[in-house]
Parts: structure tokens; sequence; C-alpha cells
């Protein structure tokens, strides 16, 4: 594969077909030297034919075909790589569903410089979450609280809105994480955290979702909360010194 761009947009996509054209044209609107990874769980309602038929007429847009519904985790791990691969020094992850608006992407650009992870957190001053259903709110805010006082993580470690300075990090702490869906998002970052890396935030306004479906289930919910308690008894564990790997 031919590329000039030095960083990688991915989208996992599943069931996303009718909000795909209007993410790519907001990305492509920002006129910033990128590429995008799109990266299909074999969607029923034909997200990955159609993403396909974008491909065609643009060379910055690469897909990955997966067999089956895999997962957020998995799809996150595998642009990881496909960006080390293809020697892209940043990677951003952001979903499909256009809770993540695409004017944000320069301003995770903004802040690279010094820092290895920047989080569009919905948290911090000037960010929010419009719209959410009054079932989710309370369970993101519980989320925030539990990670923050027990992990000892201050950001929004639930979203995945995200640029990764991929030349530098290590390889080997993205292997460590073993959730796949949402709980790979808190995991990778007290993963990152754990092993030194520098982290910064960029407010983000996250939007609700308009087409589709949402795909947090219950099943989803209880890996997060198993790979919270795992966590928490690692970060016990390891209260004094922080562990190094190699790569």
């Amino acid at each position: 594969m031919e590329q000039k761009n030095n960083i990688l947009v991915a989208i996992p996509t599943y069931n996303e077909k009718n909000n795909i054209l209007l993410l790519y044209e907001g990305i492509k609107q920002l006129n910033l030297p990128l590429d995008i990874l799109f990266i299909d769980d074999n969607s029923p309602d034909g997200t990955g034919t159609y993403i396909d038929s974008l491909a065609a007429n643009d060379k910055t847009i690469h897909v990955i075909h997966r067999q089956s519904k895999m997962g957020l985790g998995t799809a996150h791990k595998r642009a990881f790589d496909f960006a080390r691969e293809h020697k892209y020094q940043y990677l951003i992850t952001m979903d499909a569903d256009l809770t993540h608006d695409p004017k944000y992407i320069p301003n995770l650009l903004d802040h690279k410089k010094g820092t290895d992870i920047v989080i569009g957190s919905r948290y911090i001053s000037g960010g929010s979450m419009r719209g959410w259903n009054k079932i989710r709110l309370p369970f993101t805010y519980f989320w925030r609280f539990m990670i923050k006082n027990i992990l000892g993580l201050p950001y929004d470690c639930t979203g995945a809105y995200r640029l990764y300075n991929v030349s530098i990090l290590n390889p080997a702490v993205y292997n460590q994480v073993k959730g796949t869906g949402f709980a790979f998002c808190m995991e990778s970052l007290y993963r990152f955290a754990q092993h030194g890396a520098r982290i910064t935030e960029t407010p983000i306004q996250a939007h609700s979702r308009i087409h589709g479906t949402s795909k947090l289930s219950w099943p989803l919910m209880l890996e997060a909360a198993v790979r919270f308690c795992s966590l928490s008894y690692d970060r016990f564990l390891h209260a004094v010194g922080i562990r190094k790997i190699s790569s």
C-alpha cells in the first residue's frame, strides 16, 4: 500500500450504513493530510459494501473486512497494528455513529505536541453529552466516578475519541488489554498510564445517536465490570512502582 499521509483515522463499523457518508464528508471537509481506515465486522445492513464503494473513488480510504462481530477493542488493536505496519505517526480513533463530530479532529492534532495520547473529553470545561438519554447519562457518570476514584484516572476513560502517537507508544502495552467492548477504552488508558504515557485532554460535545441502535448491551456491561475489578486489584497489587514491559 502506498501512503504519504502520517495521520490515520480509524473507524470501527457495525450496521452504520446510514451514518458513513455524513461522517466521511465531515472528515474530508477538514482538508487535512490524513487517511481513513474503516474496520467493518460483516455488517448485515451492507455497511461494508457501501464503504467499498467510497474507497473505489478515494485512495485515502482503506477497508478491513472481518468475518463476524468481534468488538470495539479488537478493532482498535487492529487499527493500532495497521498504523504501525504502514508507518503512520498518529492514529485517531472515533465512533461511526456520529456521536464523535469530525470537527474536533483539528483540536486533537493541536494538542499532540509533547504528549502520547490526546483524549476527546466530555467532562472537562467545554465538553458535554448533548441529548443523551436518561439511562445512558447516569451509567456514564457512574463509570466516570468509579474510574476516577478507584483506578486513579482523572480522564474520560470510556470514550473512544482519541489520538495516539503510535511512533512512540509501546505496542506491547496494547497487547496486555483484554477488554473487547467499551471496557477496552478504560483498560487501554489504564495500561498506558501505568507505563508512563503522557496523556492530555481536549473538550468535545458528544452528540446522541441519530441513525441506528446503540451497541451497548448487558454482556458488554458485565465485561466492563469484570475488567474494572481486575484493574482495581492490579492497581492495589502494584501500588508501589510501575511495571515496565519490553516491546
